[in-house]
């Protein structure tokens, strides 16, 4: 799904408390739908903590555990979904 940023409006020459209004809910919107998208449901198993990678002599499972422990950080981060 390709998410189209609004575009803003022209600045009106006086303060309208339901224009601002609608614009911040047409921003909530959009961070709404990134939001959504992202909460994708993953789950880890047998995931090792592993923050250390070295890029000349690794392993499949060592770089199964990096990327669990990405995913898992960015989960408690709340960037993505169970």
């Amino acid at each position: 799904m390709t998410v189209r940023p609004p575009r803003l409006p022209d600045a009106l020459p006086q303060y309208d408390a339901g224009h601002m209004q609608r614009m911040i809910d047409d921003i909530q919107n959009v961070f709404d739908q990134q939001a959504r998208a992202l909460q994708v449901g993953y789950q880890m198993t047998n995931v090792t903590k592993d923050r250390v990678l070295d890029a000349d002599s690794t392993s499949t499972a060592e770089l199964a555990d990096l990327l669990g422990t990405l995913i898992e950080d960015l989960i408690d981060a709340g960037v993505l979904g169970r």
